[in-house]
């Protein structure tokens, strides 16, 4: 039964993923490019530079599926994926914890349109399903630990190559699951014993921090810093919040009255082992910072995380008859979740069939500079962001705004685009056009001379007012299109 309905809940779970022509995930279309790119050998603009780099799952995995199929399939194949190990591993977990297979795990199924999701943070999610799974592993090789030892190593590798905050998750989890016999052990005063339970689990991280610091490419650096206190607690909504706040609201709150309301009857019942690594890892939630480097969002990225290992780590104390209540009452507000986001990806579907329509008008090889707001960099609704880069995959086409930061992709500028790419502002764009900014205009107007196009993007309808630089090429209400000419002055 369990089985049935693990995979029944994730077939609803990936049917927005494959009704629709693009999933509206923020970063997503600019993933799928540098697939492409990879899967290519790259082009005239972007070359690909394999490194050790804590972030490759998709890019492992997806240009090897599209060997086979379609990259917009593998794209999608490879969400779903992530759909199934972290389900997956929430439910395995929960079996290695607490001996039996059990219905309550599948509440994970409740939290996989979660922000980071819908944000694009496609590796860490895939990540975070292998380091659930991991964790499950080490537990259920608790008396094989020669067979344990082996398979540890290539599990913490998967886990860093995916990435390295779901590696970060796993090392932790690892830590506060064996936390307790090592403190039991120097309670009986078997110091040696201690010593060499340690000693096993940690050398399963000394090949990851070899590559890590030793191999992997250096940071170009940038800003450490923290967002208020306050916004621990309004983070943990995250795991809840897609398109309707009110609803996204209730149901979280429902959420919170299931734990809490069984926790206060005493009806749920925590392993204390796993409960001392959600401890752990609540405790490097409230410790990181909100931005590290080139890595944002760094605390956004553990809610999810931690209700996972909640989940996991319980089990529920309840006669028939409510259990069937609480499980017919969890199965409604999961219906009426995918309602509301397949309506939304229904949506996107029809927005995003335009704009891929717009960037197959582009010629071959075409230089297209991307413009939008500062306020477009957020998820929800149906967002614009990074859709011009698939002209990078569609046309072979230059966007400067691909991702290519050497310590996470293994995609790289060739000169001199990488110039000009630094030299390009999305939201200096905006400015000058949109809001007719002089001081923008100043800076733009010598960028514009080596592109042949500039799309205008916004999950907003906005206008363009009219330049002598700027011809139409399709003028949908989110992402117009125009034709460059450089022998006439834009402003």
């Amino acid at each position: 039964m369990v089985a049935a309905a693990f995979v029944l809940l994730l077939a609803i779970v990936s049917l927005p993923l494959f009704s629709t022509v693009l999933p509206p995930l923020v970063d997503y279309p600019n993933h799928l490019a540098r697939l492409h790119l990879i899967a290519e050998g790259g082009n005239a603009f972007f070359a690909v530079r394999w490194a050790p780099l804590p972030d490759l799952a998709a890019d492992l995995v997806v240009p090897a599926l599209a060997q086979a199929i379609p990259l917009d399939l593998a794209g999608k194949l490879f969400l779903a994926m992530g759909f199934a190990l972290i389900a997956g591993g929430t439910l395995w977990l929960n079996r290695a914890a607490t001996g039996r297979w059990r219905m309550w795990p599948l509440l994970a199924f409740l939290l996989l349109y979660n922000r980071s999701f819908l944000w694009g943070f496609i590796n860490y999610l895939f990540g975070l399903g292998l380091a659930m799974c991991g964790v499950a592993l080490w537990l259920a090789l608790e008396d094989r630990r020669g067979l344990r030892a082996a398979v540890s190593l290539p599990v913490a590798l998967a886990c860093f190559f995916s990435h390295i905050a779901a590696f970060g998750v796993y090392a932790l989890a690892i830590g506060g699951v064996e936390l307790l016999p090592v403190i039991g052990l120097l309670r009986d005063r078997r110091c040696r014993d201690a010593a060499w339970r340690v000693a096993g689990a940690a050398v399963q991280f000394v090949a990851p921090a070899v590559v890590l610091l030793g191999f992997e490419p250096a940071s170009a650096g940038g800003p450490i810093s923290y967002g208020a206190f306050w916004r621990k607690a309004d983070l943990l909504f995250s795991v809840f919040d897609n398109y309707d706040r009110a609803f996204d609201i209730v149901c979280f709150g429902l959420f919170i009255l299931l734990l809490g309301g069984l926790a206060w009857k005493r009806r749920l019942v925590i392993v204390s082992r796993l409960g001392v690594a959600i401890a752990v890892l609540f405790a490097a939630y409230l410790a990181l910072p909100a931005q590290i480097f080139s890595g944002s969002g760094a605390d956004h990225r553990l809610p999810i995380a931690l209700f996972l290992l909640l989940i996991a780590a319980s089990a529920p104390l309840l006669p028939r008859r409510p259990a069937l209540v609480i499980g017919g009452a969890v199965t409604a507000l999961f219906v009426a979740r995918m309602v509301v986001i397949e309506t939304v990806w229904l949506k996107a579907c029809r927005l995003y069939a335009a704009d891929i329509a717009a960037i197959d008008r582009l010629p071959e090889g075409a230089r297209l500079a991307v413009a939008f707001p500062a306020r477009e960099i957020n998820a929800g609704g149906v967002p614009q962001l990074h859709v011009a880069t698939l002209a990078a995959a569609r046309r072979e086409a230059f966007v400067p705004t691909l991702f290519t930061y050497a310590t996470q992709q293994p995609l790289v500028l060739r000169p001199p685009y990488d110039a000009l790419a630094a030299a390009t502002s999305p939201a200096a764009l905006w400015s000058a056009f949109i809001a007719g900014d002089v001081a923008a205009q100043a800076q733009v107007a010598p960028v514009l001379r080596d592109y042949d196009f500039v799309v205008f993007a916004d999950r907003e309808a906005f206008s363009v007012p009219p330049r002598p630089c700027l011809h139409t090429v399709t003028s949908p209400p989110n992402f117009q299109l125009f034709a460059l000419t450089r022998d006439e002055s834009c402003f």
